[in-house]
């Protein structure tokens, strides 16, 4: 009698305490099953499986007959390779039972034992009773709240189906290996592609030929088309780019690629035609319009057409060839007038970006137009074209090709192209102007620092006078020579400077924290205007006391703060930017300032702001 009541509790516990899940839309979780691999649901879901999850314990006599069904049914829908990903969750089991669970019915799908994680997934799911079996739909729905009864395999997969998931072979996952084929630059003998395989695609094998080609060398090696490539092409893997050289002008050749899964099944070949550009060229070089990395628009013909030559590099950044004559290019500039007198110079890169130009030209010390491939380096490059690098050619001011290759590049070689055309040296010209070593005058309020300094320098022939300056929005002084002079007045001889302090306050007082305004200078030289900045500095306190020192000032390779309870120290520049932070221990603290650029800064603790100049 007693077996019957245990056996009837058993049955009541599995059947009539059933209940569904309650939730709608699932709760992520990540748990290690039984034999040691992670679960991340959502990772499961984002890839674009369904997931069905069975919720049991050893012990349940439900779940011990659903089991089997459930299991078959898994290989029929393919064995968590393709619509739908299976697990099972357990409660209370150790990984010890679940282990043996797993080889007493045949599971193959992830089991999440309870001290694993599945106490507390149950529990976020609410599982009140077991078997219970949910559906979750890669938009993290629940579709199937408690698929129950499960009278056979059927029963689970006529409720997958019906959400649209398909039976299939429990075979390897079909991958869809891909490469795309994209032709970057086309000359007279090279080529430059870029592969890009897509996910499935594990490795490819790329060559590059003409048809005849191609055809000889599979009849040669017996081998159809995909195995030819596969086994004598370049093999890649990820994305690659690559330039195919030694080509015949004007010639038809196809480029081809062939991809492999991750075990070395081949997809579908891809063939990119191409056909390079003729060889020789006409004597007359083709018009462009392009726009440097300086945003400065460059026409050919309107620069050849107002009777200078053009020398142009053709130039690829990256390469130990293009860079060799980069000295004796810029030495060519500055010989033959800096652009100002009968030849202007230019170079022209047909594969990087602005950003990567001006690196380049930063490097070297370029200072005429550079023309990379944002502003049409490699559109201008084809057109001419342009067969190997660097190429230095020179254009006389009627069109035509004075040298389409002067080789070697070397300052000699370029030297004796312009003596045969003609072309003389010219001392580059100075150039008329004040220069100022910046433009934007940085003034404060609240603090013991309310001038800013700026450096004006004569590259004028002669004598330049300050006449007058002025503010529409700012009440302003300017000195120089540590403000024993006003600045109206004075003279800045050629090759010389003043160093100019700026005081300033807003004429117009509001709330704004940061005001801008505008300095305007008017010289013997010509007018000129600066941006000013003004900035309240709200709550700083400036007031000396005994309490507190900072030392030497101005600095050069240290500064040392010493006062009472330091505390957290701060360390800003002019703008306001931290620049520092240190936790002093003690009354003193020692800041090392030979990496501060010039300027002043403000050091800070919980009680006192002060400041310092860093000068090297």
């Amino acid at each position: 009698m007693k077996k019957l009541v245990t056996l009837l509790l058993a049955l009541a516990f599995g059947f009539g305490l059933k209940a569904q899940c309650p939730l709608n839309q699932a709760v992520d979780f990540t748990a290690t099953d039984c034999h040691g691999t992670e679960v991340h649901l959502f990772d499961i879901l984002d890839g674009g499986q369904y997931v069905l999850i069975d919720f049991f314990f050893v012990n349940c006599g439900p779940c011990q007959q659903a089991t089997p069904k459930v299991v078959e049914s898994y290989y029929a829908m393919g064995c968590n390779m393709h619509d739908v990903f299976y697990m099972e969750i357990s409660d209370r089991d150790s990984d010890a039972a679940c282990q043996n669970w797993c080889q007493n019915y045949g599971v193959e799908y992830p089991t999440i034992s309870g001290p694993a994680g599945g106490s507390g997934i149950c529990n976020t799911y609410q599982i009140g009773a077991f078997p219970t079996v949910i559906l979750i739909a890669p938009d993290r729905q629940i579709l199937i709240n408690d698929l129950w009864p499960i009278s056979n395999a059927q029963t689970v997969i006529n409720a997958l189906e019906q959400h649209g998931l398909q039976q299939h072979d429990c075979n390897t996952p079909s991958y869809n290996p891909q490469v795309s084929i994209t032709v970057d630059q086309v000359l007279e003998t090279e080529v430059t592609a870029t592969f890009t395989p897509n996910a499935d695609c594990a490795s490819y094998g790329y060559m590059m030929a003409t048809e005849a080609e191609i055809q000889e060398w599979m009849g040669i090696a017996g081998l159809d088309l995909p195995e030819y490539l596969w086994t004598y092409g370049m093999p890649g893997s990820g994305v690659i780019s690559n330039t195919f050289g030694d080509l015949t002008p004007n010639t038809e050749y196809n480029i081809y690629a062939v991809p492999a899964d991750i075990d070395g099944n081949l997809g579908e070949v891809v063939i990119e035609p191409v056909t390079t550009t003729p060889g020789g060229g006409s004597d007359i070089m083709p018009d462009f319009t392009a726009t440097d990395i300086e945003g400065n628009e460059i026409h050919l013909y309107d620069i050849l057409d107002a009777g200078q030559a053009v020398l142009i590099n053709f130039f690829l950044t990256g390469d130990p060839y293009s860079e060799q004559p980069m000295p004796d290019m810029t030495e060519a500039y500055r010989l033959y007038g800096c652009n100002q007198a009968g030849v202007f110079v230019m170079e022209i890169s047909p594969n990087s970006n602005d950003a990567t130009c001006q690196a380049w030209a930063d490097q070297f010390g370029v200072k005429y137009p550079t023309i990379s491939r944002d502003g049409g380096g490699n559109d201008i490059a084809q057109a001419i074209p342009v067969g190997y690098y660097p190429t230095i050619m020179l254009i006389r001011p009627d069109h035509t090709f004075a040298n389409r290759d002067i080789y070697p590049p070397t300052l000699e070689q370029i030297i004796n192209a312009m003596n045969a055309e003609g072309y003389e040296q010219h001392e580059c010209p100075v150039i008329e102007e004040l220069v100022f070593s910046k433009d934007t005058i940085y003034l404060y309020s609240g603090c013991v620092i309310d001038s800013d300094m700026v450096n004006i320098t004569n590259l004028t022939t002669s004598d330049v006078q300050i006449i007058e300056y002025n503010s529409p929005e700012f009440e302003v002084e300017c000195t120089y020579n540590q403000g024993s002079h006003d600045l109206t007045g004075a003279i800045i001889v050629p090759s010389d400077s003043l160093m100019v302090s700026v005081w300033g306050y807003p004429k117009d007082y509001t709330v704004d924290l940061v005001i801008y305004g505008t300095l305007n200078l008017i010289t013997s030289a010509g007018n000129y205007a600066l941006t000013i900045r003004f900035e309240y500095l709200v709550g700083l306190n400036e007031t000396n006391n005994d309490k507190f020192s900072l030392f030497p000032n101005p600095a050069n390779d240290f500064v040392t703060l010493k006062g009472e309870n330091l505390g957290t120290v701060r360390v800003y520049n002019a703008l306001g930017q931290k620049v520092d932070e240190f936790e002093a221990n003690g009354s003193e603290l020692r800041i090392n300032t030979t990496r501060y650029k010039n300027g002043v800064y403000f050091v800070k603790t919980d009680e006192k702001t002060m400041k310092f100049v860093v000068k090297h």
